[in-house]
């Protein structure tokens, strides 16, 4: 898991130094195309005219946008510039020709039309109650202050003293900034002169203290081809020769004794870079907690960008749930992306371009309360949930068309009313109704993101632990509407790096108070708890383990992880486990007595149980004997109730069959009555086994009876058109009353009998139709006690001359075939 975080969070770092360095080396490239153009930063100069007498060819433009000398070298242009920066120019080859013209002193320019003061020197400045004014255009504003702190403190010279002085001047509200219409002016000598050529009525005076003259020329990477008469054509535009000559009417008052040129500028060039930044903060006492120069704009991203890779680091191995991290994740995108836009941003010159990444701004700064809201809306679910809601999409869209409305704003302005006519548009400009939308918009998102945290803070344990997040929202929204509003606080600040790193404290606190789920104390969690668990690397580095960890031997390790997903013995009671984890495994010993005790208490068990099965299946079997020894002796008795009184009367036949005049009719009914009881045993067997009966198995039974009463002198004939069963009950007293008519037929000397079955009326018909009147027969009461019970009918009928007999049932079988 680390390496994979340590990869990704190396590879954010490489692009973003990647592209730092491409747009570095674009802004400092040189396009080698030259023009004939002079820029120079004066706003009030005579120069111009010299121009255009010494250099016919060329036209000097002032500048409009702020831009360095160095950025017209690299477009092939040439520039008006100081010494100063000339010689460090030279020096680092960015230009290859100095072409010095005249001198600069730094003076104080005393209007005698607005003050009667009377001044000498810096310091009289502060006895009097007249306004200031100086000027903060670059380099103006460094080589001023620089004057007046070498007439103050002296060669080694700092700047605070000019701060202090100016300080004094702002408190006392008397300090007015970039113009020449105060009473007293801080400016160069030329710059008085070009005033007084103008109309105004100006002393000049060099500060008795001391003050320091530069001289100012073209710097060109070509070589220039002047006319020859530049000195008289400076004399007479009213600037002062290198030699120091000049025209003594237009620098009334002027005395040049107090100045100086210094031969080494090498403390001023390291001095002078402060200047903007000590200007702001220790006299403006603005840009306190923002950068405040060009250094500190160029520093201050970068210190911004390893903080947030440093961050972006740091939270992958601390965040549990695989979607926060991704929001994680591009949230440092959004915030690097940001940054690097804004640092392009002042690299380039004031052009199409450069509006262009202003307007790409607002790519990130929609991007992030969307961001926050989703980190809010996923904070408490899990990775196996929905990504995103319906909600979340649509605010995602509608921002989207808002971006599209800030790239598109020069089409419409309705985000920003630019007039790209002005060169300073990039300053002076007002919002359109797009532009409240937006703010409206992201204001209204980060306001739902905190009472989305604040609903969801009341599930926290810990109540107090939405004080932070909820702080850094609070004041996330107090600065967004003062940057707005223009309060100087907020306005001077930057705005990228403050909402940023705001929102890196904010997603900070939300990890740390736990609204965020992270893992920041398992490390902690893991070594006190009571696991027996260590944690290596793939190399088998120890990484992480617990209080309870043994010392694993390096071969049970190392066999453990080649018996993955198996386990090692490491002893009779113990077993070590691995597991492959991100980066590396996990392994753990278990100990496994009680489960070797229960085993063991498991195997006694076994016998017991088995000896006790045995015992009883031993103890079934005898009571299966008895039980079965027992039905056969019921089964028995109920037979032998069944055919007591028929063994009796077959036992009574025999003995009297001696004495009976017709011994071969007896002798025939003893041998029906013996089929009779054969057959009766064995339906009440059958009965026992099954249910029913089929009729033609019932008729075999009955044919076996007609052929023994044969020898009983009756001569039957059986036949049946049934072809279905019957229940065993209705067969038997079917049976035994075909029995009973076959011997009433014997006794009675009836030689003939018809035997029929049929079905009528759902009903199964025993018809008899014997050759004498059978109204003499009768059934047994025996016999008609049970037909009665099983809902059987006997009936004897004239059957047309002829006298039947028959016995029904109702069906209770199936049809069989």
């Amino acid at each position: 898991m680390r390496e994979v975080s340590i990869r990704l969070v190396f590879r954010v770092a490489l692009w973003t130094i990647f592209v730092v360095l491409l747009f570095a080396l674009i802004s400092c490239s040189k396009s080698g195309s030259y023009g004939d153009l002079i820029y120079t930063y004066d706003e009030i100069s005579s120069y111009p005219d010299v121009i255009a007498k010494v250099l016919p060819d060329h036209t000097l433009i002032k500048d409009q946008t702020n831009s360095s000398i160095f950025s017209y070298l690299n477009e092939g242009h040439e520039a008006e510039t100081f010494d100063v920066l000339a010689v460090g120019a030279l020096e680092n080859s960015i230009a290859g020709n100095w072409y010095p013209q005249y001198l600069a002193t730094v003076v104080i320019a005393v209007d005698r039309n607005l003050t009667k003061s009377e001044i000498g020197g810096w310091m009289d400045l502060l006895e009097v109650r007249d306004a200031v004014a100086i000027s903060t255009d670059q380099p103006d504003q460094q080589l001023l202050m620089s004057a007046i702190s070498f007439g103050l403190e002296g060669e080694n010279f700092s700047l605070d003293s000019a701060a202090k002085l100016l300080r004094a001047f702002r408190q006392e509200k008397r300090l007015e900034l970039n113009t020449f219409s105060a009473p007293l002016i801080i400016c160069f000598d030329y710059q008085a002169t070009a005033l007084i050529r103008s109309g105004r009525q100006l002393e000049i005076i060099v500060p008795v203290e001391g003050s320091l003259t530069y001289e100012k020329g073209i710097i060109s990477s070509r070589e220039l081809s002047f006319r020859g008469d530049e000195e008289s054509a400076l004399l007479e535009a009213g600037f002062r020769l290198r030699d120091g000559s000049y025209d003594v009417s237009s620098y009334p008052g002027a005395d040049y004794e107090n100045a100086s040129q210094l031969e080494d500028y090498g403390n001023l060039s390291r001095v002078s870079q402060d200047a903007t930044r000590i200007f702001r903060r220790n006299v403006m006492r603005t840009h306190l907690y923002s950068s405040a120069d060009t250094r500190e704009h160029q520093l201050f991203p970068y210190i911004y960008i390893v903080i947030v890779v440093i961050w972006l680091a740091s939270i992958i191995g601390r965040t549990l749930q695989k979607r926060v991290k991704d929001i994680f994740h591009l949230t440092a995108v959004v915030l690097l992306g940001w940054i690097i836009v804004r640092l392009i941003k002042y690299q380039l010159p004031a052009s199409a371009l450069n509006r262009y990444f202003w307007y790409v701004f607002y790519i990130f700064q929609l991007s992030l309360p969307i961001l926050l809201l989703w980190l809010v809306w996923r904070s408490d679910r899990t990775d196996d949930q929905p990504a995103s809601n319906r909600i979340l999409t649509i605010l995602t869209l509608f921002n989207g068309v808002l971006i599209a409305f800030v790239l598109t704003n020069d089409l419409h302005n309705l985000v920003f009313q630019l007039d790209l006519s002005n060169p300073r548009y990039s300053n002076d400009y007002t919002y359109g109704p797009v532009f409240y939308l937006i703010t409206i918009t992201w204001i209204t998102e980060l306001i739902s993101a905190f009472i989305m945290l604040l609903i969801k803070s009341i599930q926290l344990p810990r109540k107090t632990a939405l004080v932070f997040p909820l702080a850094f929202c609070v004041i996330l929204l107090i600065y967004a509407i003062g940057y707005i509003t223009r309060v100087p606080i907020f306005w001077f600040s930057d705005y990228t790096m403050v909402v940023g790193l705001l929102s890196l404290f904010f997603l900070e606190a939300s990890l740390q108070t736990g609204l965020v789920q992270g893992n920041s104390k398992y490390s902690s969690l893991f070594a006190h708890s009571p696991l027996k668990m260590q944690i290596i690397n793939t190399e088998g580095q120890l990484i992480l383990t617990s209080a309870n960890a043994p010392k694993f031997d390096p071969g049970l390790q190392q066999a453990a992880l080649a018996a993955y997903p198996s386990a090692v013995k490491d002893s009779k009671d113990t077993l070590v486990f691995s597991t492959k984890i991100t980066g590396g495994y996990a392994q753990w010993q278990e100990d496994i007595s009680s489960l070797n005790s229960l085993q063991q208490a498991i195997r006694v068990s076994v016998r017991k149980l088995k000896l006790t099965n045995d015992i009883l299946e031993r103890r079934e079997e005898i009571h299966r004997e008895l039980d079965e020894e027992d039905a056969k002796i019921k089964l028995m008795s109920q037979l032998e109730e069944i055919i007591a009184s028929d063994l009796v009367r077959l036992s009574s036949m025999i003995e009297e069959l001696d004495n009976t005049a017709g011994k071969s009719s007896e002798s025939g009914r003893v041998a029906l009555l013996l089929c009779f009881i054969k057959r009766r045993s064995n339906l009440f067997f059958r009965g026992q086994e099954t249910e029913s009966l089929s009729v033609d198995e019932l008729n075999i039974y009955i044919d076996e009876l007609a052929e023994i009463a044969q020898y009983a002198g009756v001569n039957m004939l059986v036949s049946s058109d049934v072809k279905k069963i019957v229940p065993v009950r209705s067969a038997v007293l079917l049976y035994e009353f075909a029995y009973t008519v076959i011997d009433w037929a014997a006794r009675v000397e009836n030689s003939h009998v018809l035997l029929h079955f049929l079905t009528e009326k759902e009903q199964i018909k025993l018809r008899i139709l014997p050759s004498e009147d059978p109204r003499t027969f009768e059934p047994g009461e025996k016999l008609r006690t049970a037909i009665a019970s099983a809902d059987g009918e006997f009936a004897c009928k004239d059957l047309d001359g002829a006298v039947g007999i028959s016995l029904s049932f109702p069906w209770g079988g199936e049809q069989n075939g």
